[in-house]
């Protein structure tokens, strides 16, 4: 018998038609905002994005790559009609990915079409490779600031709590990287529940890399406590021209599973180091949505993350990606990509320097992290500032939705790999926007 309609067992339906207990204690947790009011593209009448990170700066080419690679290569067996084959994914697109990471990514032991799964990016790489080695109500380590994105992610599906471990400052953050973690760790009301540490080198928001002694630390931390080490290397290969001299260059974890270290010291279990990689940021091509998960010593975590993402990918990704990762072209292309994403970072840069605006130098990646708020003396303010700045033409992603240094306001990711044009009309409406605030 059907309930009476405006009886509570009613209401309850129509609040959640159908929803299953772990989804609706999700939605609770996170939030959801309706559909209709999703953030739109930016239009540059209106408003200028730059709080996404999108690398804009070698479309055109890669338009016209696409276009020849779908005229020349797609045939009836491999088009959107057909189904991707072989479990982890297409073998030919894990071979060029393989081969990818053997000539960029300098691995002890070269990477082989096995040790790879595709994946859709590396939001699905990462949400499928926690499903598998978490349970439910398990913790992750993340080292602050980090991507708001990765607590949707986990919470979402396997339900896995981040554990954000703070730095004390913005500058020289990498320094304290073994320390923050430590701390934790230390302070962690279930030290049992802590499955692994996730960090993102080079890194989001800052735009830099963490030291080869620092990761060869966090991997030795990993290792005296029997938790995963998984490395988020999306940033990879988006190295600025003009780095100050003696910041670190992006070392891949592929290249440390064996770190010479002194005799007696902690060994890395290679089963439990795993790289996550994406093509969406060096390329730009976040919309196709392929990426994968990398790990050398694991055989039943890559068949379990095989059956989790068995149909994630689809064929013209999987062509266009192997196409461009075997293009004789392509070191060309990634000189290009670095030549005209510093072009762009130094107009940001020079504006932030006229404006007297703190800033972490990057080194690699689209993005800025910038102080903009100067006199922000708490979350409430910050956001006010910014909410200004969006009303005046300009989004930026704001500093405290990345849980960084505690106490302290005002900071923003400014993505600047967009075209120069719209670039330039930013930084105008920008420094508008800060004369008129000061």
């Amino acid at each position: 018998m059907h309930a009476p309609v405006g009886s509570p067992q009613h209401s309850d339906v129509k609040m959640n038609p159908g929803l299953s207990n772990r989804m609706r204690k999700t939605l609770k947790t996170l939030g959801s905002r309706p559909l209709s009011v999703a953030q739109q593209p930016s239009d540059v009448s209106t408003t200028i994005d730059l709080s996404t990170a999108q690398n804009q700066v070698i479309r055109p080419e890669l338009l016209e790559f696409f276009k020849s690679v779908v005229e020349d290569k797609i045939t009836e067996q491999v088009s959107m009609y057909t189904l991707l084959t072989g479990d982890g994914g297409d073998v030919s697109t894990r071979g060029a990915l393989a081969s990818f990471f053997n000539t960029s990514f300098s691995p002890i032991h070269p990477v082989k079409p096995d040790h790879i799964v595709l994946t859709a990016g590396a939001t699905d790489a990462l949400g499928c490779l926690v499903h598998s080695i978490c349970d439910e109500g398990d913790s992750i380590i993340v080292p602050g600031p980090s991507w708001y994105g990765f607590e949707r992610i986990f919470r979402a599906r396997p339900n896995v709590n981040v554990v954000v471990a703070r730095p004390p400052t913005y500058q020289n953050f990498d320094n304290y990287l073994l320390p923050s973690l430590q701390a934790a760790y230390d302070f962690s009301a279930d030290k049992s529940k802590i499955k692994a540490v996730l960090i993102c080198n080079p890194h989001n928001p800052t735009a830099r890399c963490y030291t080869r002694k620092s990761l060869i630390e966090c991997m030795e931390f990993c290792q005296e406590r029997g938790l995963h080490f998984i490395s988020d290397e999306i940033y990879a290969l988006t190295r600025l021209n003009d780095t100050p001299t003696g910041s670190p260059g992006f070392v891949s974890a592929l290249s440390l599973t064996e770190p010479l270290v002194p005799e007696g010291a902690v060994k890395i279990d290679p089963s439990r180091v795993h790289v996550v990689w994406a093509a969406s940021k060096v390329f730009g091509v976040g919309g196709l949505r392929i990426g994968c998960l990398v790990s050398q010593q694991n055989p039943q975590l890559l068949k379990a993350m095989a059956i989790l993402t068995t149909q994630h990918t689809n064929n013209v990704a999987a062509l266009y990606l192997s196409n461009l990762l075997t293009w004789s072209q392509l070191p060309t292309l990634l000189a290009l990509n670095s030549s005209r994403l510093t072009a762009s970072y130094r107009l940001l840069a020079n504006v932030l320097e006229q404006l007297d605006v703190k800033y972490i130098v990057p080194t690699d990646g689209v993005f800025v992290f910038a102080q903009l708020a100067k006199h922000a003396q708490s979350v409430e303010e910050e956001k006010d500032f910014y909410d200004k700045l969006e009303r005046h033409g300009v989004r930026v992603s704001t500093g405290s939705i990345y849980k960084g240094v505690d106490k302290e306001f005002g900071w923003a990711r400014i993505t600047f790999s967009l075209p120069v044009k719209v670039l330039e009309a930013a930084l105008e409406r920008i420094t508008a926007f800060m004369t008129m605030e000061d």
